[in-house]
């Protein structure tokens, strides 16, 4: 209560000497035991839940499509954030979801519709190929490369490895590499693990927000203007199929602005009906206009209260870092 008490006085004294009212949209991508290491995207449950008891307790928690309506009418309440998750796999549903409800919290989720047909992503079925195999099998080459697999740190420092060899491919290319791995490694054992049509509809019915993810999850620069055109746009449409409702806003993969993403495709995102799009470029959101599609999102990393607290709220109302 001490702590409550000392860092609401700190966030009212900062408050009283700053005018800015901007947005934070917090991204994350998985939520489950943390012994999961092999996605370096996981973030702990028990840490998760105590981050959404922060921001429940000294944030203003908005649905997206609320806080940039007031945004733009300059009606944007300090310290206000909204959460976000990207990819769609299923403990979006069985683990996020859930705990959101319990903090009384909305938050959007940014889905990847190939996943629906698959089960996952391509990083998935590559780290699971990588993991999986024999633990008698000291090295595979891939790519003319030597990757070591004696220990498990080094499985996953070759892990990391290959799936930078792989992303920056375009769709073609890169089932291609997966199609020579897998000829490496065996194809791994790995059961159904994304959102389902009823779990949308479901979220989607207590009030979180659907966005698009594109379909494939490719890295837009590598594709062509048609692939990257219907990449954008199927995964709106097929979105708006199953919660039978607009869905207006867009994350790009990977999502930094240049290297992942170009004007060109924000062109893309805004032709095919977006209200605004998302990159995972750092910083706090002031200006709609200038940045609709390419907005800029923030990440978590602090492990205690005090931390996560003030670095949040200093994004929000100082100099965002």
């Amino acid at each position: 209560m001490i702590l409550k008490f000392m860092l609401k006085a700190v966030l009212n004294t900062l408050l009283l000497f700053s005018s800015k009212k901007n947005l934070g949209v917090l991204t994350y991508h998985r939520v489950g035991n943390i012994n999961n290491i092999k996605n370096q995207l996981f973030t702990d449950e028990v840490l998760f839940n105590k981050q959404l008891s922060w921001l429940a307790e000294y944030f203003n928690v908005l649905d997206l499509g609320k806080a940039i309506t007031l945004l733009e009418n300059n009606q944007l309440p300090k310290l206000a954030i909204v959460i976000s998750i990207d990819d769609g796999y299923v403990d979006s549903y069985e683990t996020i979801f859930q705990l959101l409800k319990s903090h009384g919290l909305l938050a959007s989720f940014f889905i990847s519709t190939s996943g629906f047909e698959e089960g996952y992503l391509w990083d998935e079925l590559v780290s699971e190929a990588i993991m999986q195999i024999s633990v008698d099998k000291e090295f595979i080459v891939f790519l003319q490369q030597s990757y070591a697999l004696t220990t498990y740190n080094e499985k996953l420092s070759s892990l990391k490895k290959i799936l930078e060899a792989i992303k920056y491919h375009s769709l073609e290319e890169r089932q291609l590499l997966i199609n020579e791995l897998l000829a490496v490694t065996g194809v791994p054992k790995l059961e159904p693990q994304f959102l389902n049509a009823q779990q949308i509809i479901a979220m989607k019915n207590a009030g979180m927000t659907i966005g698009a993810h594109t379909v494939n999850h490719p890295i837009l620069v590598a594709e062509t203007t048609s692939v990257a055109e219907k990449e954008i746009a199927a995964c709106k449409e097929k979105l708006e199929s199953i919660i039978n409702a607009p869905v207006d806003f867009l994350a790009y993969p990977n999502g930094k602005l240049s290297k992942d993403f170009t004007l060109e495709h924000q062109q893309m995102a805004k032709a095919a009906g977006y209200k605004a799009a998302f990159s995972t470029d750092m910083g706090s959101i002031d200006n709609m206009e200038a940045d609709r599609f390419s907005l800029k999102r923030l990440s978590t990393w602090d492990h205690t209260e005090i931390k996560f607290v003030l670095r949040l709220a200093y994004s929000l109302i100082g100099k965002a870092r």
